[in-house]
């Protein structure tokens, strides 16, 4: 029976790709890839024929090819998608067209693999349940800031996907809204320069500086379980939207982190005034 099946492939490493995969890559006929070129560039390296297989771009501006796609599968074709790293789901587009598929009642499978995410948990040593991914964040330095301190309120460990062009501000905003906070970040994982970096208040400034702006990011950072009333909850949800409709300032922040922490207002408000004239 033809379905869409979605295949997974190696984040770096090319040795991560699974048998299933390479089972599939070299059977198929008609796959969709981010990019085509880096697709048959990996076909190319796990020396896999490219001579009678269809290979069309799928990407973020290709929405009008998933009625072709859908009347392709409901003709009878299976139909490949891929990305150029890891899964189509994951911060790729593909959701667009699994919604499209489900509607039509369309079979939809995977050949799942290594993915980023799970990858960066288990190395960052951060408790893994319950985890959140947000994918890509805000390129908004006020969104951003805003972005960690909702989160503060949130249970888990938090995951997401960084730019090198962005990784020395996002670290930046984090410490500006959590400075008592610790952020783990993740590069070029599972290829010859995978590097980890744990931040904190103590060594800010030298690991920010130890960080090389090139490659993939992931970072992570934990929040404890709330050990609050409901009451109290319901009080520090109100001090963070009043701080993030007015844009409050140092002494608003510390009254939250106090309420978080359960520490006195005016010692966090030092630690603050501190890190904010460092």
């Amino acid at each position: 029976m033809s379905s869409l099946t979605l295949i997974t492939l190696p984040i770096g490493n090319i040795k991560d790709i699974t048998f299933r995969a390479v089972e599939a890559l070299k059977s198929g006929e008609y796959f969709y890839a981010e990019d085509t070129r880096v697709f048959k560039n990996l076909l190319g390296a796990l020396e896999i024929e490219i001579n009678g297989k269809h290979i069309d771009s799928f990407h973020e501006h290709s929405e009008g090819k998933i009625k072709i796609i859908t009347e392709k599968i409901k003709n009878g074709t299976t139909v490949y998608l891929v990305s150029d790293a890891g899964s189509p789901m994951i911060s790729d587009p593909a959701f667009p067209l699994l919604k499209k598929m489900r509607e039509e009642g369309i079979d939809i499978k995977t050949i799942p693999g290594v993915t980023s995410v799970v990858t960066a948990l288990e190395l960052s040593g951060l408790p893994p349940q319950p985890f959140h991914f947000w994918g890509f964040i805000s390129r908004s330095k006020n969104e951003r800031k805003d972005f960690f301190l909702e989160l503060a309120l949130i249970p888990g460990t938090h995951i997401f996907f960084e730019s090198p062009h962005r990784i020395y501000e996002t670290i930046d905003s984090f410490f500006g809204a959590l400075p008592l906070g610790e952020l783990v970040i993740t590069r070029e994982l599972t290829k010859t320069f995978e590097s980890i970096y744990r931040i904190n208040q103590n060594n800010y400034q030298e690991k920010r500086e130890q960080i090389v702006d090139k490659g993939e990011f992931v970072a992570l950072f934990h929040v404890e379980n709330l050990k609050h009333s409901p009451v109290i909850n319901s009080e520090i949800t109100e001090l963070v939207r009043d701080y993030l409709d007015v844009k409050g300032g140092t002494k608003k922040l510390a009254k939250i982190f106090a309420k978080l922490l359960g520490e006195d207002t005016k010692k966090i408000y030092d630690q603050l005034s501190r890190s904010d004239k460092e």
